[in-house]
């Protein structure tokens, strides 16, 4: 019990960080067996090795030839290379089995880490979902479809005499990237409609930057690669069209203009770090500017547009509009000027223009993209609160002002030291180019020691650092648009009827969607675009169905993504019917109160410890916290200081009641107080309504005073048993016991192993088991409780806005000895396994208590796929 009281002092529902999960999976890829085995790397390799035996055989033949040749950092020696690699030329000598034999080798380093990294996302989930001879059958047909067609393309331009494909002609190639991705059209095809949409789209982006900004034969070659894929696909194990089950959702739109926006910037950044030869190289959309850093910033302002556009921004399409009509506007000015001017003077527009393409191909992507976001202009409403508009507004003020001040200083300063000599207001005047993209157009006049140029360019790149920075933190701010009287509406819909925890949905931070109705609500938190929900919806169960469906509906218009935390059996099947998923997180505790008696064995600790109060003179006494005394009130805090203290650890909030959501009227707190008038421990109960009465009450804090007697904690809790029992109620709920399931037979998924790997790993910190060891002595009924969600790939944003729901003033000390009192999870064995085991049983053995929530609400989860 000390471990318990010392640790886990309040009760309730909390889930850690959690891995995607892919999914309508037949089986896991890798093995089950215990996490300390599956963290090991030669249990990972043997596990991949037995779902995958051919794509581990196709890596060993790819590296061992990389190896044996020599060719593993700078691709084939020359030699070899005229052998095995494929284009025109070793085509024209008739050199038939490079489009096969190219697969075996790789450009470079970075070409046999791709090929590694692509091998195993995508040849190992098809030969586990495709079957080895149809994944690898495909991969040669891709492979071998995608060089000859790209080999034949070149020649046709060759023939045309197209100026862009006259270096291609003289090009060779290694590498197995165009069966792979060929592959990976295929496999999408055995996923759900919303992972092949995102699969194939995916692929398609990469295709699109690598072919149009970078446009080497090896990309030219993915392309064809991928086409030959998809007519395989076509032609054989799918006869749906490639784009069969797009569904043309709000959130689908604006993943797709965001995309569209975020085509050049990707490209931008995948020219920086190869030779651009394509239609659209490195300086296609922006300008260009004299360092590294600052054509970054280029690319990743135009990255926060596409994220912006995504969450329906209406700040980022009016950002992604701008910048597409500046893009526009140059490109025709240089066009026009490149057509019109003399051969003298377009030989210095160019000089000045260098980092622009030529007009056409500009101007064609961005009047596309202004196409798009001008028809799709319905979609991006979402608007922030005034106090993130203002943030934002001073922060570019601030950085717009500074660094144009810096900048005039910097010219005046040094107009003695600069190549040529400055003339008067020639400062001012390229003042706004030099914001737009640093030293473009403006050669004019430079500093002539390098260190006045770093200054130049240190002025300017700070200015992209703060507005870079500005927009991030604008757009990450979510907005959960508060009514005046939504809580106070929420609060009157509670009281017809809710879970063991829907109280908690009254506490401070909390924003509520209520149905249009009236007769559901449902609490949530918007973090981190999640909107994470305190419980399940409330109010009048036969609306709690549709209740879902709409609040998912809200938050797409919104731009959150909705997850249901903490929520029944019930709730977890309307939400599977809907085509979501969901994993386990903890066990709600239901004590009966219709035939309650502390009579046999199994009731002799509780009986043990209610004596020994009674003999120590402790008695049980029931307070409101705004009525009771203030030394009471004093030695509460106290205790809590105490307890904060000795643990050392962050503590939690969210749906774990503090010392502040005491102060309620509803809320009823049961005290230990010695005859000396001394405070030793306090538990505080929440109401569970139903027609607008309490029905049941619900456990929340817990409190014990340092050097008190043993048991007074259990003394508290069979008293207030016994008080609610003569009260009528028909259950008490010790509420949550987090991340200490019970194992019902079911086969966990790989996010249920991982959250049993974290709770054996966080036990020392907070006890979670130790938590339902101490709550299993009041003989209780557990009901599972579930988070659910609609997309698995919010996984990893849902993790991020538990953490900070949780803990959302955890400070570096705090995490530094969080980290240091965590534990490797070990394998369960022996007496104490046993132990366990039969406790299992035994609560498995009990029925939920009749009209509790539970009793009430829980139903047999609808079959589905697990989560």
């Amino acid at each position: 019990m000390t471990a318990v009281l010392h640790r886990p002092d309040r009760t309730g529902t909390e889930l850690q960080d959690s891995a995607a999960a892919m999914p309508e999976r037949r089986a896991s890829l890798f093995p089950r067996g215990e996490s300390r085995r599956l963290l090991a790397l030669p249990g990972l390799a043997w596990g991949l090795f037995r779902r995958a035996p051919a794509t581990v055989c196709f890596l060993a033949a790819v590296w061992g030839a990389g190896l044996a040749t020599g060719s593993i950092t700078h691709g084939p020696p020359r030699r070899l290379s005229g052998y095995v690699a494929v284009g025109l030329p070793s085509l024209g000598h008739g050199y038939w089995w490079t489009p096969l034999s190219a697969g075996l080798w790789a450009s470079s380093l970075g070409g046999y880490l791709a090929v590694t990294v692509l091998a195993l996302l995508i040849l190992a989930p098809a030969e586990h979902r495709m079957g080895t001879t149809r994944t690898f059958t495909t991969l040669l047909v891709s492979q071998a479809a995608g060089l000859l067609l790209a080999a034949g393309l070149i020649k046709l331009a060759e023939l045309a005499r197209e100026p862009l494909n006259a270096t291609l002609s003289r090009e060779s190639t290694v590498g197995a990237l165009p069966g792979v991705l060929g592959v990976g059209f295929a496999l999408s095809c055995t996923l759900t409609p919303l992972w092949r949409w995102r699969l194939r789209l995916a692929l398609t982006a990469a295709i699109t930057i690598a072919v149009v900004y970078m446009g080497h034969l090896e990309q030219v070659a993915l392309a064809c690669g991928a086409a030959a894929g998809l007519v395989a696909v076509a032609l054989t194990y799918d006869r749906n069209w490639p784009w069969a089950g797009l569904r043309a959702s709000q959130h689908e739109v604006r993943v797709l203009v965001g995309m569209l926006v975020a085509l050049p910037a990707l490209g931008i950044l995948a020219a920086l770090v190869a030779s651009a030869h394509g239609p659209l190289p490195l300086s296609s959309l922006l300008f260009a500017t004299p360092g590294l850093p600052v054509r970054a910033a280029t690319a990743l302002l135009l990255l926060l547009c596409a994220y912006g556009l995504r969450r329906g921004r209406r700040l980022a399409w009016w950002l992604a509009v701008v910048i597409n009509l500046a893009v526009l506007g140059i490109s025709v000015w240089v066009g026009v000027g490149r057509m019109s001017a003399p051969s003298a003077r377009a030989a210095r527009l160019h000089a000045r223009a260098q980092a622009i393409l030529p007009a056409r191909e500009a101007m064609l992507l961005s009047a596309v993209t202004l196409l798009v976001l001008l028809v799709t202009r319905r979609r991006f409403d979402q608007t922030a609160d005034a106090r993130a508009v203002r943030k934002l507004t001073a922060a570019l003020a601030a950085a717009l002002g500074l660094s144009g001040g810096a900048f005039l200083l910097f010219s005046h300063l040094m107009r003695d030291h600069s190549s040529p000599r400055q003339e008067f207001g020639m400062p001012v005047r390229d003042l706004p180019v030099r914001f737009l993209a640093s030293m473009l157009f403006s050669s004019r006049f430079l500093p002539r020691d390098p260190v006045g140029r770093l200054l130049y360019l240190c002025v300017f790149l700070l200015f992209w650092i703060v507005v870079l920075g500005a927009l991030t933190a604008f757009f990450l701010h979510t907005s959960t648009y508060r009514d005046a009287d939504s809580a106070d509406r929420a609060r009157a819909i509670l009281t017809r009827g809710g879970s063991t925890l829907s109280y908690t949905t009254t506490w401070p931070g909390n924003a509520y969607w209520i149905s249009p109705d009236g007769r559901a609500a449902i609490a949530y938190r918007a973090i981190a675009g999640v909107a994470l929900t305190v419980g399940e919806p409330y109010g009048d169960p036969a609306a709690f169905e549709s209740a879902i469906t709409e609040f998912a509906g809200f938050c797409e218009h919104r731009g959150l993504q909705p997850c249901l935390y903490s929520v029944t059996a019930r709730t977890r099947a309307v939400t599977q019917r809907l085509g979501w998923k969901s994993v386990h997180i903890a066990e709600d505790t239901l004590l009966p109160l219709a035939s309650l008696q502390f009579a046999g064995k199994k009731w002799q600790g509780v009986r043990a410890a209610m004596n020994k109060a009674a003999r120590e003179g402790i008695t049980a006494e029931w307070w409101s916290y705004r009525e009771m005394p203030r030394e009471l009130v004093g030695q509460i805090h106290e205790i809590s200081a105490k307890w904060m203290a000795d643990k050392g650890l962050p503590e939690m909030n969210f749906m774990l009641g503090g010392l502040d959501e005491l102060n309620d009227p509803n809320i009823r707190c049961l005290i230990a107080v010695g005859a000396d008038r001394t405070l030793h421990a306090i538990t505080s109960w929440m109401p569970v309504y139903e027609s607008g009465r309490p029905v049941g009450w619900t456990l929340d804090l817990m409190r014990r005073n340092t050097g008190t007697v043993r048991g007074v904690m259990e003394f508290l809790i069979a008293t207030a048993a016994q008080t609610f029992q003569q009260e009528g109620a028909r259950f008490v709920s010790l509420s949550g016991a987090p991340l200490a399931r019970l194992d019902r037979g079911e086969e966990p998924c790989a996010l249920q192993r991982a959250l049993d790997m974290i709770a054996n790993t966080m036990e020392p910190a907070y006890g979670f088991q130790s938590l339902r060891n101490f709550k299993d002595k009041f003989q209780p009924v557990y009901e599972p409780l579930y988070l659910t969600y609609p997309d698995p790939a919010a996984l990893g944003p849902i993790a991020i806005a538990l953490g900070r729901a949780y803990l959302p003033r955890l400070t570096s000390r705090q995490g530094l000895r969080l980290l240091t009192t965590v534990r490797w999870p070990r394998t369960g064995r022996g007496p104490a396994r046993q132990r366990e085991r039969r406790r299992t049983r035994r609560a498995l053995t009990r029925r939920p208590p009749a009209g509790s929530p539970a009793g009430k609400l829980a139903e047999p989860a609808v079959p589905g796929t697990p989560s």
